[in-house]
């Protein structure tokens, strides 16, 4: 293993140069020395209560009120606050992406697992749409980077958060209400109350509401093929010019070949503006909290919270990046440049924040989650801890996927009654921290089923339809690690994890409509689809072609970790450690289908293999100049095998019937002028895992909290990151072939096609900068009468990276691109270095009984793609938000 032969290169490297985790500024001093000093923070990295400083392990830690000013909305925010750690959102499947340290898992539909597992108050949460609930009246989020396989299990190869909300207080009365208004008609509300039931009971409630206007600029399009989902009105908007003229604002308007002739008419009409208080990217979201603590003994502790979650919005959209593709040049046979094609040419304006469809977006999320835990005292030295949880997601979508920038006019729907539950539970026994040795042991049992009803509509010809009730997960493990103390400075960790899990799909169904099986009006019928219902393709009974979806597959692994630790002196630990961890394998959907030509049944299972890495890490703890410096670091090398990804990609051959066309893009007639039809052998295209050769990863992470005087505070963090794929990776080009390359769909998706093999080997992997740095900066200025008013300012630069792993500019000679090199940085994956500011201004009344902050994020406007590639010649993808400002407001009652 590669790792071996790294690990005496790292242990040369110095003990400064490292990875740390971020201490949180939490209000609380009850942990300080003095006023002064920083904050003792107390974390649960191990699965025991710890100091963060005395834990050896890359962990970040943020409080409440931290993530409040950074304006931490839901998990997507935290980002920004953790090294190494990059969230962005795959908007078709309204889902998360969150990748740590070079790692992530781009399958987001429920046969994908993620690589940073993702816990509440403990508890797994399998299913990536519930980071999206709002985070409230936390505690803290912990951020643990690197593999956490042995305490954590399976999924957390790249790391883990755990977000964990307040218990009430027993014997306390507190209540507070917060406030928010912003830009954009942004509102939002928070209150909580914690009530002393009794000497040994308490509950605490708490809830939030958010609502807000889209930024985006949406327009509706009734030149679109599919005109069934448009507003009252919008079919009937003002007609500026008839087939040819070349007038609009959008591709659709002066580019599609139906205009004049497969509608009978040749109008083309206007675009209309959407309302920006229910289109693509605006907000409407609730949740609320009801946790409760029961202590009757000493020996006794109970915990449990129910939290529901509804977003009514009309989730996300992709955005094509305009700052990207501006100036692009059109070029002529010879290369000459002729013009500009860039969002100007297609979109109403030259802006990132634009979107044109003709099907509005509609998300529905309802999310139910109940966990606990009970701490029980057995002896002097053990106590036994059982913790559990149920979650339950139900969700409906609607997103318009190919933003008029094609002629195919794609969207995808979730239906309702797709939803997962989810339960869980885990045994753990615990030692006390005594006799020079801790340890503890475990079992967990994990069960989840999903159900999926959905189809994706080529409204043109394909549609497909999965009906899949029954997937399930089931997954157990067993565990232990402990601690002895080898001197009373050097201690040594072992730990290990047996985990066993199986996936399977019973009774499932995949549903097709073409126009080769009749179901579709017909290639040129485009006022026979438009007086459908639009619900007309939910019904499954109606698709004249299935196939059976049945899959099964088991897995299992043993990971371990083996850490020292070294206290050189009172405020000073160094670590070393070697950990692994494991992403399980996966089944993928079963392709069932018969040759309209031959009668030919083709089936084709899909399934993949797990994800194993291990990790060497060389770090240090140090609190400076009497507790007013933390400064933590880590140096870590990994070492990935069979990494997973997902990708479209061909499985098989069929034959399919065409409409032929000519090299000028015409069709083929024949003498009586009737479209030309022939049969054709075609790819099965489908969208699955795959698993790909090693790639190695390493880096040095840096973090500080300074206090270098009685009012001031600087934090932040710095990182330097490399990562490669570093076997041959032998695969077919994927990254726009049509536009790369300049040649039809079918030869684009040719696994065979030769001018489109190529090697990935040396490649960087996605999202993964060279260099990171963030910054921020408090003072404290306290006023006569007791009140306070502190500045903050928060500023963050990021080196470029790729946003796949494609790295396309490093391919100009091994390919031979239709695009000129010089143009290909108008489409390709790289992302610019970016700085982003933050600020704000917080007044706090004497006690803290109320406060008020005016606050600003992304104050220079920069415009940042997070996930996405490319489609029809521009680069697309979810998009950082605008500049965005308001002001807050809050109450304490206690």
């Amino acid at each position: 293993m590669r790792i071996q032969k790294t690990i005496a290169i790292a242990m040369a490297v110095a003990l400064a140069n490292g990875a740390i985790a971020i201490p949180s500024l939490a209000e609380d001093s009850s942990n300080k020395d003095s006023d002064w000093q920083l904050e003792k923070i107390v974390v649960t990295a191990t699965k025991r209560e710890t100091y963060l400083m005395d834990t050896p392990v890359a962990i970040t830690a943020l409080d409440q009120a931290t993530m409040e000013r950074q304006g931490v909305k839901n998990i997507k925010g935290i980002a920004s606050l953790v090294p190494n750690l990059d969230i962005s959102q795959d908007n078709s499947q309204s889902t998360p992406i969150i990748s740590m340290r070079g790692v992530r898992s781009i399958n987001t539909t429920e046969l994908g697992d993620p690589a940073v597992s993702i816990h509440m108050d403990g508890v797994y949460s399998p299913r990536m749409q519930g980071a999206l609930a709002m985070m409230f009246d936390t505690e803290r989020v912990e951020v643990l980077r690197g593999p956490q396989g042995t305490l954590f299990g399976r999924n957390s190869s790249a790391g883990s958060i755990n977000i964990i909300s307040k218990n009430p207080v027993i014997g306390k009365f507190e209540a507070s209400i917060n406030a928010e208004l912003g830009r954009w008609n942004s509102k939002e509300f928070h209150g909580v109350v914690n009530i002393p039931v009794s000497d040994t009971f308490a509950l605490r409630v708490s809830a939030k509401s958010r609502e807000r206007d889209s930024y985006i600029d949406v327009y509706y399009d009734p030149n679109q093929w599919d005109q069934r989902y448009l507003p009252a009105g919008v079919t009937d908007a003002p007609v500026i010019g008839g087939a040819g003229d070349g007038v609009g604002d959008s591709r659709t308007q002066h580019s599609n070949w139906w205009i004049g002739w497969a509608d009978g008419g040749n109008e083309i009409r206007t675009l209309t503006k959407a309302d920006p208080s229910d289109s693509y990217g605006n907000i409407d979201e609730h949740s609320y909290r009801i946790a409760a603590l029961w202590e009757p003994t000493d020996k006794w502790s109970v915990k449990a919270n129910y939290q529901k979650y509804v977003n009514n919005s009309a989730g996300d959209i992709d955005l094509v990046n305009c700052d990207k593709l501006q100036g692009r040049p059109t070029r002529d046979a010879d290369g000459n440049v002729t013009g500009t094609d860039d969002c100007s040419n297609i979109f109403p304006g030259d802006d990132n924040y634009q979107a044109v469809v003709n099907v509005p977006g509609r998300l529905r999320l309802d999310i139910d989650n109940f966990r606990g835990r009970v701490d029980y005292v057995l002896t002097d030295y053990v106590y036994l801890v059982w913790i559990f949880g149920y979650e339950e997601q139900a969700r409906e979508s609607t997103t318009d996927m190919d933003g008029s920038l094609n002629a195919w006019d794609q969207a995808m729907f979730f239906l309702d009654g797709t939803g997962s539950k989810s339960y869980s539970n885990e045994i753990q026994l615990q030692s006390n921290d005594t006799d020079g040795y801790t340890w503890i042991v475990g079992a967990n049992m994990f069960h989840e089923k999903t159900t999926t009803k959905a189809y994706l509509d080529n409204s043109i010809n394909d549609k497909e339809f999965w009906d899949l009730a029954n997937r399930t997960s089931d997954s157990w493990a067993v565990f232990a690690q402990g601690t002895y103390d080898l001197t009373d400075k050097l201690n040594l960790t072992l730990g290990t994890r047996y985990s066993f899990e199986e996936k399977q799909d019973v009774g499932g169904t995949t549903y097709t409509c073409t126009n080769d099986n009749s179901c579709v009006p017909g290639w040129w019928e485009r006022d026979a689809l438009n007086v459908l219902p639009t619900n007309y393709y939910e019904d499954p009974s109606i698709y004249p072609e299935s196939s059976p979806n049945d899959n099964y597959g088991d897995w299992s692994n043993t990971d371990w970790r083996i850490s020292l630790d070294y206290k050189l002196n009172e405020v000073t630990m160094l670590y070393a450690s070697i950990a692994t961890g494991f992403k399980s394998g996966g089944i993928g959907d079963v392709f069932h289908e018969t040759n309209p030509r031959t009668g030919e049944v083709i089936n084709v299972k899909t399934a993949f293999d797990s994800e194993t890495v291990t990790t060497f890490e060389l770090g240090f703890k140090t609190s400076l100049f009497e507790n007013t410096l933390n400064l933590t670091g880590t140096y870590f090398f990994s070492n990935y095998e069979d990494m997973q990804y997902a990708s479209v990609g061909n499985i098989a051959y069929t034959d399919r019937g065409r409409y032929q066309w000519n090299d000028d893009g015409t069709l083929v007639v024949d003498g009586s002028g009737a479209p030309v039809f022939d049969w054709e052998t075609a790819p099965i295209v489908a969208f699955y895992t795959q698993n790909v050769p090693g790639a190695e990863i390493q880096g040095i992470e840096l973090e500080f909290d300074w206090a270098p005087y009685p009012n001031g505070r600087f934090s932040g963090f710095a990182t330097w990151t490399k990562s490669e794929i570093v076997d041959d990776w032998i695969t077919k080009w994927d990254y726009d072939p049509i536009s790369y390359f300049g040649i039809p769909s079918m030869l684009a998706i040719d696994p065979e096609n030769e001018m489109l093999i190529t090697n990935l080997k040396g490649n960087e992997l996605a999202v993964t900068p060279s260099f990171e740095l963030n910054v921020n900066y408090e003072h404290t200025f306290s006023l006569a009468g007791g009140d306070t008013i502190k500045p903050w300012i928060n500023i963050g630069w990021e080196d470029e990276s790729y946003l796949t792993l494609w790295n396309v500019d490093k391919h100009t000679d091994d390919l031979d691109f239709a695009i000129a090199d010089e143009d290909i940085k108008y489409t390709d994956d790289k992302r610019d270095s970016h700085v982003t500011v933050n600020a704000s201004l917080k007044y706090t009344a004497p006690e803290e009984k109320w406060y008020a902050e005016a606050f600003v994020y992304n104050l220079t406007n920069e415009g940042v793609q997070y996930w996405g590639g490319v489609a029809e010649g521009v680069a697309k993808g979810s998009m950082s938000q605008p500049r965005f400002y308001g002001l807050r407001v809050g109450y304490n009652f206690q």
